[in-house]
């Protein structure tokens, strides 16, 4: 079985359509979709964002054999030339600590990806409107909401792309002896501010709507930021529910069979 986790409802949505669901069950902050794609096992997890996930890929592995974690949903750009919509493969993921933003993080605070399962990419047939990178992708426990923030991360430690959830899952992963890999689509360039707070997003991974309406009360031309926010995050899942479709069958069909 191959399980993907994401944070929030919309980037789940990339793929949940495409999947049949056989059952659906909550343990603790998550909400846990039994699937199958083309007849291939899947298990989709949707966890909130920035979220402990330990004790759910523990729960998970007990219940069913897991071949292969992905953890996906939108990211930022760290670096010039990764544009919105964009898909990131994580060759290596890096907990960035503050420490980091201020100087270079130490190689051994990095996790491997499963290289074998990034290898397959390059396969595929080249007629996405996205562009594919690879590279580290960092994790931080907050929000950057400063392009500047951005920049600097990703000139200390060479990072492409930042994320709150995939250290984590990653951790987890290599306790378990599970392959893992990152896949994920950018929703935010290097160079542009994100002008959203935390708590817009509820625990579960769904907007918060009186959140929503108290901030733009405070702020009411904070809906520009917003409309653009969205148009970025659709065009972020429009790149992940074209994606991983072709990758799930290309790791069914060339390692896990």
């Amino acid at each position: 079985m191959i399980v993907i986790f994401f944070a929030l409802s919309q980037e789940i949505a990339s793929i949940k359509s495409k999947v049949n669901i056989l059952g659906k069950i909550r343990f603790g902050h998550a909400i846990f979709y039994h699937a199958e794609f083309c007849g291939f096992p899947v298990a989709l997890v949707q966890t909130g964002m920035g979220q402990n996930v330990s004790s759910v890929l523990q729960h998970l592995s007990q219940k069913f054999r897991i071949q292969l974690i992905i953890s996906s949903g939108f990211a930022g750009a760290l670096q010039s030339g990764i544009d919105v919509g964009d898909i990131v493969i994580g060759k290596k993921v890096l907990y960035a600590t503050e420490e980091t933003f201020e100087k270079k993080a130490l190689s051994n605070s990095s996790l491997p990806c499963e290289t074998s399962i990034s290898d397959e990419v390059p396969g595929f047939p080249n007629s996405y409107r996205f562009k594919v990178h690879y590279g580290l992708v960092a994790t931080t426990n907050r929000i950057l909401h400063l392009s500047s923030d951005k920049k600097l991360l990703g000139n200390n430690t060479s990072a492409i792309a930042v994320d709150m959830e995939s250290f984590m899952i990653a951790e987890q992963a290599h306790i378990l002896g599970i392959p893992f890999v990152v896949v994920r689509a950018i929703s935010d360039r290097a160079d542009e501010n994100v002008d959203i707070c935390e708590n817009l997003v509820t625990r579960e991974g769904k907007i918060n709507v009186p959140a929503v309406v108290f901030y733009l009360l405070k702020k009411p031309y904070g809906i520009l930021a917003l409309n653009r926010l969205r148009k970025q995050a659709k065009s972020a899942t429009s790149s992940l529910s074209a994606f991983l479709p072709d990758f799930i069958t290309q790791i069914y069909n060339t390692l896990l069979k």
